[in-house]
């Protein structure tokens, strides 16, 4: 089993009547397969509420990261109707392509995983552009496990994945 561990990064906001929250999102380092099959980095956030995950524009094309099309809309099983995939109110093309997940600190890589996934037909707001999403299917395709310790500001967690592999390709 590896453990990648994830950067909680939460921003603290007052509301309207003056009280403090804070909202969290977990990060991940990752890299996708580019041009030449050279790996590119790029951050992610891992977000179990997301049903796919997302590839931004800005990601996929900008970078030229490899993937492979499943089609522009998705039929539920028993209806006859089909549904546009659409993120953030941008249509999607449904995809798969190959995700690694780095823990740098720890010197650990784990991959390839597959990774089903949305990717955006244009680019977005800028901070939207920043960070892949990876989402509950990400999780459930790969048998990762999502372990979060919510403690105030010692707040951690890590995906624990079923293959160990070190930054220099050994397991």
């Amino acid at each position: 089993m590896s453990d990648i561990s994830l950067d909680l990064r939460g921003i603290p906001y007052v509301t309207d009547q003056g009280v403090a929250v804070r909202a969290w999102r977990a990060f991940v380092s990752v890299r996708f397969v580019g041009p030449n099959g050279l790996l590119v980095g790029f951050q992610a956030f891992v977000d179990p509420g997301a049903p796919f995950s997302v590839i931004p524009y800005s990601l996929w094309h900008g970078r030229r990261v490899q993937w492979t099309t499943l089609g522009t809309h998705l039929t539920r099983a028993g209806r006859s109707a089909s549904e546009e995939l659409i993120w953030q109110g941008v249509r999607c093309d449904l995809g798969t392509t190959d995700v690694f997940l780095l823990d740098l600190d720890a010197g650990v890589r784990s991959g390839p995983h597959r990774m089903v996934a949305k990717f955006a037909r244009q680019r977005l707001s800028l901070p939207i552009e920043n960070a892949a999403i990876l989402g509950m299917s990400f999780l459930a395709d790969n048998d990762v496990r999502l372990v979060l310790d919510g403690h105030g500001a010692e707040t951690n967690g890590y995906l624990r994945l079923p293959d160990e592999t070190d930054m220099t390709g050994e397991r």
